[in-house]
């Protein structure tokens, strides 16, 4: 068909693909549930953003697990349920990091949420071209 754009053929530091996205799968899992208890307790705390917070934060948990588990069962659509997540989540953060830019004309702020979306574009980069590797749909007998 045609060439496969933003294809990487080894993660950072030259390790592979698989292990690249293994590592992201576990600090992921780790920052997640690291979050989730940081909301519970300002939820307990009575700030009712925390409660929201740490739906969405389970939600990265269960994700995470999914991505940790198709790479150990070399599943390319339990792998791929993790790019478009992690695709979608970014593009909503981009808009509300854009918009909340405009109210608080904050550079530092915007600075810094850019090389956050920077390294997490190439985490996705990183997961999407393990599970292109994988081909068919990846289920094991």
């Amino acid at each position: 068909m045609g060439e496969q754009k933003c294809v990487l053929n080894s993660c950072c530091c030259g390790c592979s693909l698989r292990s690249g996205s293994l590592a992201i799968g576990i600090v992921g899992l780790v920052l997640s549930v690291i979050a989730a208890i940081y909301s519970i307790i300002r939820g307990v705390n009575g700030d009712t953003q925390g409660w929201i917070d740490m739906a969405v934060q389970l939600i990265e948990v269960v994700i995470c697990i999914i991505l940790i588990q198709g790479i150990r069962t070399d599943h390319r659509g339990m792998v791929m349920v993790w790019v478009w997540v992690s695709a979608i989540m970014i593009a909503i953060n981009i808009v509300l990091v854009i918009i909340g830019i405009i109210l608080t004309l904050n550079i530092i702020f915007a600075i810094i949420a850019f090389i956050v979306f920077g390294v997490a574009v190439y985490c996705i980069l990183v997961v999407r071209s393990y599970a292109l590797t994988l081909g068919g749909s990846g289920s094991v007998a």
